[in-house]
């Protein structure tokens, strides 16, 4: 298939081995039915197929449902290949999953089995697809569904985010294919857990399935060119009477198992084959994970994962989402339908071992709510017109600068005033700790305009009765000429080129005159605004460990590579940001949230930091943190940071020596997390 066809219908297949190992924990000897609405070629089918015949379940349906009519086609006759003639009849339906006349031969009471890989594609890919998605999801959801079980798939279905990539609506409609006491199971990325736009999918397995076991890889995972790690889910639905209780009177939640599987674990055979070696690996496998008591095997560790956990972090983070409180209304005392909720928040799983006694889970908030803002930095649409690199600096106010290869790599002059510095890349920033500027420059063009626009300014000006002091200087010719060639060159690939002013990301760039002020053309950035401009910033990709990066004062613009932190409470200097943000709880919490990528690399995204738990510190332990960052960044001095941060977290007045073994603590939880990701990435 072509690779732009992959991408735009989210076709990456599952392959047998990976299939195998979901196949053995999902299914057992009561599994009758088994579907799969992203079928693919058929892996995840032919696996559970196999998995059957191997537990001694008798199957009544084998369907399959795939958008691409050749994909079907081939999915089908595999299936009728691996098929004994007395078994059951495999039936392949090619069409929309997300139109309700495809889903009219699927089996009107639910599958025994759900098992998929849903595919992953970018709302920015989805074409406008992405309203007629909602709609059909909606009408399968009034047509399939009653009861207080409609309720919560039409609340989560008309309210999860316009953001989301389409495996959200297909994980939903996956789910609610499940039959009450069927099974669902899903091969997805790890951000599941760490989007944003993700909570309802997280909401829905607490509230109408029993989340029995997440399957973790490890570097190298499972698909070789992912990004991320890989999940494996198995829940089971609970019956319509359960699930239609609110999460927020729910008396109990039981633990699901979390495992994580190594490449060590795995032969050549079989993903799990050296851990469990046989010619039933994979069952032997499913046999170990639902075992009370698990023996040592090669390759493979687990830990209980905390349900009750995962629903007090979800109420802190989704409490204002409009489907959280159309699903959860409950009495106005409840912390989460206050205007503020005081609910703490979570510490991540992976540190909750190395808290000491004194530790108060009270005085923690988000990030957020500590008054530390989060975002990302400057996009420009197109950063090879916008992006220069300087030359030199003439003494009558040009500077050369050097445009992108994609525009002729050619020697421009261009007013030095019309040129702001930006740090770019994570390699310029070992000299510009040094005191270096990096030799990127934004065209900043705020100021001036084409020749050819100053008619429309002047009319504009005269229209809403500005004052002609107000008008940009006209663009020296050499520059006006390649400002007017750029915005027709065309960037991009076939058909889908098109000249740099046409571009989404550039286009939103042009506003008529409103509001008391000038229009603004394609090549005119919108003004800076604090996230460009922060007080402190963090790469969004980590090869090593977490570091925060304090801003010089004025601030230089920071690039969307970063994350940014700055601050609407005054108070808090770039320096004093950097140390608290850079102290041991803040590190380690920054590794145990971040996404883990599937080179070893950490993504540190702007929702992972916004969800940080940290103290709420008083004005005079900030003006601490501020003096503790100006000094020289050596052991004693973050040492010295670590007290002020770690002493806000414990009760009962901790001397030096508990605080300083608590970071050590930390530290190494942190490092060890690290180098776990990091293994086999070389």
């Amino acid at each position: 298939m072509p690779p732009d066809q992959r991408k735009e219908l989210g076709q990456f297949f599952t392959g047998i081995p990976l299939g195998r190992v979901l196949a053995h924990l999902a299914v057992d000897g009561k599994t009758n039915s088994i579907f799969d609405p992203m079928a693919g070629s058929g892996d995840l089918l032919d696996a559970a197929h196999e998995a059957a015949i191997a537990h001694g379940a008798v199957l009544q349906r084998l369907d399959g449902l795939e958008v691409d009519v050749a994909t079907a086609a081939i999915c089908e006759k595999r299936l009728h290949r691996v098929c004994d003639p007395q078994d059951t009849t495999p039936h392949v339906v090619s069409g929309d999953a997300f139109s309700p006349a495809t889903l009219e031969s699927i089996a009107r009471g639910g599958y025994d089995l759900v098992i998929t890989n849903p595919p992953y594609v970018r709302y920015q890919s989805l074409n406008g697809r992405g309203d007629k998605v909602r709609r059909g999801l909606s009408a399968i959801v009034d047509q399939r569904l009653s009861g207080s079980a409609q309720e919560v798939w039409r609340a989560l279905s008309n309210g999860y985010s316009g953001l989301a990539d389409l495996s959200i609506p297909a994980w939903l409609l996956s789910a609610l294919l499940v039959r009450p006491g069927g099974r669902l199971a899903l091969v997805v990325p790890a951000t599941w857990r760490s989007r944003a736009y993700a909570d309802v999918i997280r909401y829905l397995l607490l509230r109408c399935f029993a989340l029995e076991l997440i399957v973790e890889d490890t570097q190298p995972g499972w698909f070789s060119d992912a990004l991320v790690r890989t999940h494996l889910i198995v829940a089971r639905r609970l019956p319509e009477d359960r699930a239609a209780e609110k999460l927020s009177i729910r008396a109990s939640f039981p633990d699901a198992l979390w495992v994580q599987v190594a490449p060590e674990a795995a032969s050549s055979e079989s993903l799990v084959g050296n851990a469990f070696p046989g010619h039933r690996s994979e069952a032997a496998f499913a046999e170990w994970c639902g075992k009370p008591k698990r023996p040592d095997v090669p390759g493979i560790t687990f830990r209980a994962f905390s349900l009750e956990d995962e629903w007090r972090a979800l109420r802190t983070q989704a409490a204002g989402r409009s489907w959280m409180k159309a699903l959860e209304q409950s009495a106005p005392d409840l912390p989460l339908f206050a205007e503020r909720s005081d609910a703490a928040a979570s510490v991540p799983e992976a540190l909750r071992d190395d808290l000491p006694e004194a530790f108060d889970g009270q005085v923690l908030c988000a990030l957020d709510e500590a008054g530390v803002r989060v975002g990302q930095g400057l996009r420009t649409g197109c950063n090879r017109f916008f992006y220069l690199k300087l030359v030199e600096m003439n003494e009558d106010g040009t500077s050369w600068v050097e445009t992108d290869p994609a525009l002729d790599g050619r020697l421009l002059a261009v007013p030095t005033a019309a040129l702001q510095p930006v740090l770019h890349r994570q390699a310029d920033l070992e000299a510009w700790c040094k005191g270096l500027l990096p030799a990127t420059r934004v065209l900043d063009l705020r100021s001036m305009v084409l020749p050819e626009d100053m008619d429309g300014l002047r009319s504009a000006v005269a229209h809403e009765f500005l004052p002609d002091g107000r008008l940009p200087a006209v663009m020296p010719e050499e520059l006006a000429a390649y400002v007017r060639e750029a915005g027709k060159t065309p960037f991009g690939s076939g058909e889908r080129a098109q000249p740099i002013a046409a571009l989404s990301a550039v286009k939103t760039n042009v506003r008529s005159a409103r509001g008391g002020a000038l229009p603004r053309f394609w090549y005119m950035l919108p003004d800076f605004m604090p996230r460009h401009l922060p007080q402190a910033f963090v790469p969004r990709i980590i090869h090593e460990t977490p570091r925060v990066y304090a801003n010089t004062q004025p601030a230089i613009l920071i690039d969307a590579n970063f994350s940014t932190f700055w601050t609407e409470r005054k108070g808090w200097t770039p320096a004093g940001l950097a140390a608290f943000l850079n102290s041991s709880w803040c590190r380690a919490v920054m590794e145990a949230t971040g996404t883990p990528l599937g080179g070893g690399a950490l993504k540190l995204e702007a929702v992972h930091l916004r969800r940080m738990p940290v103290p709420h510190l008083a004005p005079e332990t900030v003006k601490d943190l501020n003096n503790a960052g100006e000094c020289a960044q050596d052991g004693e001095s973050r040492r010295r940071i670590d007290r002020i941060v770690l002493r806000a977290l414990l009760s009962g007045d901790p001397d030096d020596t508990e605080i300083d073994a608590f970071a050590e603590r930390l530290n190494e939880r942190r490092a060890a997390m690290g180098a776990g990701r990091q293994r086999g990435a070389a």
